[in-house]
């Protein structure tokens, strides 16, 4: 499992990865995608703010991202909440060009389980009713989620893959304080275990896995930074 802070080079490779299956019956017609609308602000010289609208409603959170190049390789910048249509990219390198997307985030959820530091017990929620297949059609769920204490600062959640097509999953952490999950780190594909060290604020929290697939991602935004 690859934090939020260090995933830059693993995340990025999901570009461009998500599948062409529709989940829809034989002979019928996909709706369109649902892509969110974007554009760029040069504030000052050197930051940029991103401001969004659109996406399709389900969508739990959004990818932010940005490339050099229009067709270059893009890298993650954050996982962002669903209500959250701003982002702010600060302490750019002058004179550069840089071109951003946003990515909504899809698939199921597990059950959330919880774990309270440092007691090594072990939570599993109760079995979901899930179907092995594809996540865009809403089955795939993870089932049979467990967590546990490792050490004093560290937490392993584990899961049953029953995905066939994701394109990774998400580790969502909601601590005790808090009223919403938010992404935590990001597993590779056909994973079924990721361990967690845990941040002071997290040493109380609840856990859940999503599934997740890419939605229709956002026309590119363009801005080219001026003179530091």
């Amino acid at each position: 499992m690859i934090r939020l802070a260090t995933a830059v080079a693993l995340l990025a490779a999901l570009t461009g990865c998500a599948s062409q299956a529709t989940g829809q019956p034989a002979g019928t017609r996909a709706a369109k995608p649902v892509a969110p609308e974007l554009t760029a602000t040069l504030d000052t010289p050197t930051d940029i703010t991103l401001s969004w609208s659109g996406g399709p409603a389900e969508s739990t959170s959004t990818i932010v991202e940005f490339a050099t190049e229009p067709d270059g390789r893009y890298t993650i910048l954050d996982f962002v909440t669903a209500g959250q249509h701003r982002y702010k990219h600060p302490d750019l390198i002058p004179r550069t060009p840089f071109y951003y997307r946003v990515t909504p985030v899809l698939g199921p959820v597990s059950s959330p389980v919880e774990v309270k530091l440092p007691a090594a017990t072990t939570y599993r929620a109760a079995r979901a009713s899930a179907d092995i297949g594809s996540v865009r059609s809403g089955a795939g769920t993870p089932t049979e989620v467990a967590a546990r204490s490792i050490g004093t600062d560290g937490v392993r959640v584990s899961w049953t893959d029953n995905a066939t097509d994701e394109d990774g999953y998400l580790l969502e952490i909601k601590p005790a304080n808090q009223a919403q999950y938010r992404v935590a780190g990001f597993i590779d594909p056909n994973s079924t275990v990721t361990d967690l060290t845990t941040l002071p604020s997290e040493r109380v929290a609840a856990y859940r896995i999503r599934a997740f697939y890419r939605g229709a991602p956002s026309n590119l935004a363009h801005q080219t930074t001026g003179a530091d």
